[in-house]
């Protein structure tokens, strides 16, 4: 099972609680060997790890190739 880091590639503020900074990151283990943010089933567990790890506030719309990077490290 690969291992991923999703982090931020820049500083986004979409209101309270809604504010993505640049150098926040995710660790998530899929099943899939192909990239977690292009696919949708993936989405609202990334926006979860976000919101458990930093007590923010987001939904899966946030989680994009548009605010996030993500390698694979394991």
């Amino acid at each position: 099972m690969p291992l991923w880091k999703i982090s931020a590639k820049n500083n986004w503020n979409w209101g309270v609680g809604k504010q993505l900074v640049k150098g926040m990151f995710i660790e998530l283990s899929t099943p899939s060997t192909s990239n977690p943010l292009g696919q949708t089933k993936y989405l609202d567990v990334i926006a979860k790890a976000f919101n458990t790890k930093y007590s923010t506030n987001f939904d899966k719309s946030k989680m994009s190739s548009s605010y996030l990077i993500s390698e694979k490290i394991g």
